[in-house]
């Protein structure tokens, strides 16, 4: 999975964390920085998700309106910001905008949700993308604080499982012989997950995740013995949330910004080798994002490559 054709973003502890998820024109956070980086894409961006309101993933909201209502795009496209039910730190920074931003000329609706909401995803002209919904699962991130990450998923068909090794000929027959009835005989929904974003905190439950295609996880601490009282994750533990949940690609962010780029990739590296990982690991380390380990199958063995 190529990583960088579905998002960019910017990702540094405590200063600014930001991502712009490109299918669906989803926002993640909105950190400081992020409108002079998303530039014109700004004006693509429908909804913005906020994971929770500390100032590394919200001071970026009011010049991001400002510059999204001045340009040369769509300055009429509503906006809607998803955000914690019962954020005091957001409702301080709705109030600053409710007394700012009265000129704006799109509308702008804030939506608060709880653990295990879940809303569609329909674009500005009412159309229904593919039956993709985002849900929202709780994080532990603050005490006694409701802190969120957001899962988009996807309704899909595919064959039975007991006959899924029915070659394209024989699936044809069987369709002629059944007829109408043979979409019901041959074919089962079932639920995608496209993506986890799972915002700061210690590390996610790999129960609830799925099978994600892309999984992001922070990995605020390279070394456990520096948590102190944090309520963050460490390399190696983002990774074996991924080791657990198989997901098609893992992508680790914000970073502490005390450590170096070779510390940050020596220590995915090893991770992923102790954790036996199966997948790519990215990492975005501030606005620099890469493929930091990839697993490569060579005549039936597993060799691990540090990229």
């Amino acid at each position: 999975m190529d990583v960088a054709s579905l998002l960019f973003g910017y990702s540094k502890a405590l200063y600014s964390t930001w991502l712009y998820y490109k299918p669906d024109h989803l926002l993640i956070d909105c950190g400081e920085g992020a409108s002079t980086s998303l530039g014109n894409s700004g004006f693509a961006i429908e909804r913005i998700l906020l994971t929770h309101g500390h100032i590394d993933h919200i001071s970026g909201l009011p010049s991001l309106l400002w510059s999204r209502a001045a340009g040369m795009g769509d300055t009429q496209k509503p906006l809607f910001i998803y955000y914690p039910e019962g954020d005091e730190y957001i409702a301080d920074m709705r109030s600053y905008l409710k007394r700012t931003s009265e000129r704006l000329p799109f509308a702008l609706h804030w939506v608060p949700l709880g653990d295990g909401d879940c809303f569609t995803l329909e674009g500005t002209a009412g159309h229904h993308r593919g039956g993709r919904c985002i849900e929202t699962f709780a994080t532990r991130h603050r005490h006694n604080q409701l802190t969120l990450g957001y899962k988009i998923v996807e309704s899909r068909r595919r064959l039975k499982p007991d006959h899924a090794g029915l070659s394209e000929e024989e699936i044809r027959q069987r369709a002629r012989q059944d007829g109408p009835a043979a979409t019901h005989s041959l074919m089962e929904d079932y639920t995608a997950t496209l993506a986890v974003f799972g915002g700061d905190g210690l590390p996610l439950d790999p129960a609830t995740l799925g099978a994600a295609e892309l999984l992001v996880h922070e990995a605020t601490i390279l070394d456990d013995a520096e948590r102190k009282h944090q309520l963050h994750s460490t390399v190696r533990e983002a990774v074996g949330v991924a080791a657990a949940a198989h997901p098609k690609a893992l992508l680790i962010n914000h970073v502490s910004g005390r450590y170096r780029g070779e510390e940050i990739r020596r220590a995915i590296f090893q991770s992923a080798i102790d954790h036996q990982i199966d997948c790519p690991v990215w990492s975005l380390v501030r606005d620099r994002l890469c493929k930091t380990f990839e697993p490569i199958g060579f005549e039936g063995e597993k060799h691990e490559k540090q990229v």
